[in-house]
């Protein structure tokens, strides 16, 4: 039996809203590369920064390290040892095929976000009649 919305506390609701596949494969690589191109940061640094996004996007080590990982082997960022710290924290910068994935990802994302977003408005305005 599926669980019912009474289930989850209202604090975790943020947690389901990506979940699974959906975080992993395209949302999470997404929002890093972006992060990546606005400036480069440390695995550290891009949890505390996600964390900012009203947790949305709940993240922890498990998810972020092995992504890094991830992006890294394809490619798409370059991670250097930070010699100014004294933990020697790695760095993470977007590269030019990170850029260029990165570029592809917002072209075919963003229909799925206008909708998503759409959906959403919509959803809202049923549930409470609010218009924005």
């Amino acid at each position: 039996m599926p669980p019912k919305v009474t289930d989850f506390p209202s604090e975790l609701w943020g947690d389901r809203v990506f979940t699974g596949e959906i975080k992993t494969k395209t949302v999470f690589p997404a929002l890093v590369l972006q992060m990546l191109h606005a400036q480069p940061d440390s695995g550290y640094g891009l949890m505390q920064r996600i964390g900012t996004l009203g947790g949305i996007f709940p993240v922890n080590p498990n998810t972020i390290y092995p992504l890094l990982r991830r992006l890294e082997e394809r490619g798409f960022i370059r991670g250097e040892l930070d010699a100014s710290t004294k933990r020697g924290t790695t760095l993470y910068h977007i590269t030019e095929p990170g850029e260029e994935r990165l570029l592809t990802i917002k072209a075919n994302f963003k229909p799925y976000l206008t909708n998503l977003i759409a959906a959403m408005q919509r959803l809202r305005r049923d549930l409470y009649g609010e218009t924005s």
